[in-house]
């Protein structure tokens, strides 16, 4: 069985659920970077991590030059957000919008809280923060550039729960 995780984020949240999900699940973990997928046993699970930036999946550009061996894997999407979980409409549109269309369907998708650490951010993406923060107006503006750090190993409970629940061979002990 290849099973496998694979990752992609920009400051540490993806990567850090995405070793809990590793040491848990006893897989291998790789970033997208480092990872060329090639003949997937059948049945297999990839799991995929990403955040958004800008409201795209870091894993976009990934994806499309997959697209061609992905659809023989077992699909779950983990995806890592500031854009609160109960903006269910707005965290799928990032999704839709990064993820080619032909594999949109494929996926089973996860939400999952991230963080934000302003004076970790780069110059770029603090000025970006900030005129995103005063297009959004004073209320949402200030929310926007509050820092916060939701990333937590008790909320991937949903997400291997579903794992469990599906039987994916050579995860949780099947």
């Amino acid at each position: 069985m290849n099973n496998l995780i694979v990752y992609q984020g920009k400051y540490g949240a993806t990567e850090q659920y995405a070793r809990w999900l590793s040491e848990e699940l006893q897989l291998p973990l790789i970033p997208s970077t480092e990872c060329i997928l090639s003949n997937p046993e059948p049945g297999s699970l990839l799991l995929l991590g990403s955040s958004v930036y800008i409201g795209k999946l870091q894993l976009s550009d990934w994806l499309k030059k997959n697209v061609a061996v992905l659809p023989e894997y077992r699909l779950v999407l983990f995806v890592v957000s500031g854009t609160p979980l109960t903006e269910t409409a707005k965290l799928f549109k990032y999704v839709k919008d990064s993820v080619p269309p032909s594999l949109f369907k494929l996926f089973r998708v996860f939400f999952l809280p991230g963080r934000l650490v302003y004076n970790k951010l780069s110059w770029r993406d603090r000025f970006m923060l900030n005129m995103g923060a005063l297009l959004a107006g004073r209320k949402e503006g200030a929310r926007m550039k509050t820092g916060y750090d939701d990333v937590k190993k008790e909320h991937l409970k949903e997400l291997l729960s579903y794992l469990d629940s599906v039987s994916i061979p050579g995860t949780l002990d099947h």
